[in-house]
């Protein structure tokens, strides 16, 4: 499986059969090992692939009212449990967006 985000939004894509898949990230891919039983809280603007078999859930960041939530930009995690290897990207694209803000010209 494959998350793919829009803003604070999250939408799965599965892939399955023989060939190879290309995929694009923002920053570098790094593979995360979970061992079997233990749960692993990302962030959803990291995460890239995992396979079909792992379990997770959608939370919220925080444990503040969703509008708390949602004011302070902490946004959705996903819960692994494992075992499996799920794979996150080393960048955030929308933190990277709001630190670049400032330096683009309006004009």
């Amino acid at each position: 499986s494959h998350g793919l985000f829009s803003g604070e939004g999250f939408f799965v894509v599965k892939l399955s059969g023989a060939g190879t898949c290309f995929v694009a990230s923002f920053g570098g891919i790094q593979p995360l090992d979970i061992a079997p039983g233990e749960d692993m809280l990302v962030e959803t603007g990291h995460l890239v692939a995992w396979p079909a078999h792992m379990q997770y859930h959608l939370e919220k960041a925080s444990n503040a009212g969703w509008i708390s939530t949602w004011k302070s930009g902490e946004g959705l995690v996903c819960r692994f449990t494992g075992p499996g290897r799920i794979y996150i990207q080393t960048k955030n694209p929308t933190a990277f967006g709001l630190w670049c803000r400032p330096f683009l010209t309006t004009q």
